[in-house]
């Protein structure tokens, strides 16, 4: 079956229910859901974007952006927050996923890669970002979800402007 919050998986779970839960954890980002979206990560999660895909290691070399699931959290209190100002207009964003490769299987551990493209925009103002999106996939309690989601911009070594969301 499909692999939702709560519904549990006793087999190794399809090519198929994995791909389904890449392009459901876009789906809430793109919508607004932030508290769903930051549920799918486990406790110790990273979320990654560094300045080259040479980098191998999130400690040892500057990023674009390195939050664990505490810092996420802060992030979405802010942007929900009444006083975020620097948001205002709030931002809004669109994920355009190609089919993810699953580059590693386990009973319980998977590794996907997908290319993307990302619109983000404010007010009249928008900007795109493309790259490819690695997720580090685990079963936990009977559902799928994220230990790691590395984004890989193709320009991340250019001068970017403000991300709000999560592309």
């Amino acid at each position: 079956g499909r692999c939702r919050r709560g519904a549990g998986m006793t087999n190794r779970p399809t090519n198929e229910t994995i791909a389904h839960f890449i392009y459901n954890e876009a789906a809430l980002v793109d919508a607004g859901r932030y508290d769903e979206w930051l549920d799918l990560f486990v406790e110790e999660a990273i979320y990654w974007l560094p300045l080259s895909p040479n980098q191998n290691d999130h400690r040892g070399e500057q990023s674009i952006a390195c939050e664990d699931k505490m810092l996420l959290n802060v992030r979405i209190k802010r942007l929900k927050g009444p006083r975020a100002y620097s948001n205002q207009p709030p931002a809004k964003c669109l994920h355009v996923l190609q089919a993810p490769s699953i580059e590693e299987a386990e009973q319980h551990r998977f590794i996907t890669r997908a290319p993307f493209f990302y619109v983000e925009s404010r007010g009249d103002a928008q900007f795109f970002l493309a790259g490819r999106v690695m997720h580090r996939l685990r079963i936990e309690q009977g559902v799928l979800r994220i230990v790691e989601k590395r984004v890989d911009l193709i320009n991340a070594d250019a001068a970017l402007p403000p991300i709000f969301l999560f592309p």
